[in-house]
């Protein structure tokens, strides 16, 4: 059966008002316009949905059981409506997004907290995975966008870029002492070099950095954690790449220092992904520009 919601949005009025004329009014429309609308639903219904008398109209029994469901209808329908007015002025909605730790670390932390404080009504749930888990979860919807980092296939997403980071390699003071370390021989036998693993986006592109100028390497230390490789490092456990951006307190206080390397491992981009065909929520979108703005003075 087609539902014509406006015969039940009249049937509604007069059922809540029981009057044919305040119906009218409340509707700005006309009473024959009121009475034609009752009746085309009786004809479609085939029942008898009000009695007339001297004080206006009452509901049948019959009424009386379509008013309550009805009524519970058009209820969660202006709940409805309240709540997406709500999530239009950010008083109400939920933020789902997925970033590396390393990522979650130096881009969202900084800048998650000023969000919430200010949209206390807005949820926001972060998983914590790698960029490759991270763009699974962006294909199958799970989640509204992710925090990741290139090189990958940006062709079927939207990419929008935070910050440029730069991979560079480093050791401590005593680590490049003990070998009176230099740039020419970084890449030489004898050095323990520290990497992340081979399944993680930030190693690959190191792999490829390696292949491309003719540099063999096995390191001697792997670890799924960036910050694990920086602890490594401070320790003088050996060299390891870290991203510059991340590791600015170390290199001021002369915990880490930077070893120049030729040519210098290109510039990359960390930011925002989210799947081109699927726009996104008011409060992913409003999540996500607070982060362009935060990150603005930065590019």
């Amino acid at each position: 059966m087609a539902i014509d919601m406006e015969l039940y949005r009249v049937f509604y009025t007069v059922a809540n008002t029981k009057s044919i004329s305040k119906a009218a009014e409340k509707l700005f429309i006309s009473q024959p316009a009121i009475s034609k609308s009752i009746k085309k639903l009786e004809d479609t219904l085939n029942i008898s949905l009000f009695i007339r008398n001297s004080r206006g109209v009452r509901l049948t029994s019959e009424g009386e059981i379509l008013y309550g469901h009805v009524k519970t209808a058009m209820e969660e329908l202006s709940t409805g409506l309240n709540v997406i007015e709500k999530m239009k002025h950010n008083k109400y909605g939920l933020v789902k997004m997925s970033v590396s730790t390393i990522l979650c670390k130096h881009i969202l932390l900084p800048h998650l907290k000023t969000y919430i404080n200010s949209n206390p009504h807005i949820k926001i749930q972060v998983l914590n995975r790698s960029t490759y888990e991270t763009l699974k979860l962006v294909d199958q919807g799970v989640i509204d966008f992710g925090l990741v980092s290139l090189p990958f296939n940006i062709e079927n997403y939207h990419f929008i870029k935070l910050i440029e980071i730069h991979d560079i390699f480093v050791a401590c003071r005593s680590y490049i002492d003990s070998f009176e370390l230099n740039h020419s021989d970084i890449f030489s036998s004898g050095h323990s070099i520290m990497l992340l693993e081979e399944d993680n986006i930030t190693r690959k592109y190191i792999d490829q950095y390696m292949v491309l100028n003719n540099i063999t390497i096995k390191p001697e230390i792997e670890t799924g954690n960036m910050d694990i490789l920086v602890e490594f490092a401070k320790l003088g456990l050996g060299i390891t790449v870290l991203i510059k951006e991340f590791i600015e307190k170390e290199l001021s206080a002369g915990d880490l220092i930077e070893l120049p390397i030729n040519p210098s491992i290109p510039v990359r981009s960390a930011g925002i992904v989210y799947r081109k065909d699927i726009p996104l929520s008011i409060a992913a979108n409003a999540f996500t520009q607070h982060l362009i703005s935060s990150f603005k003075n930065k590019l």
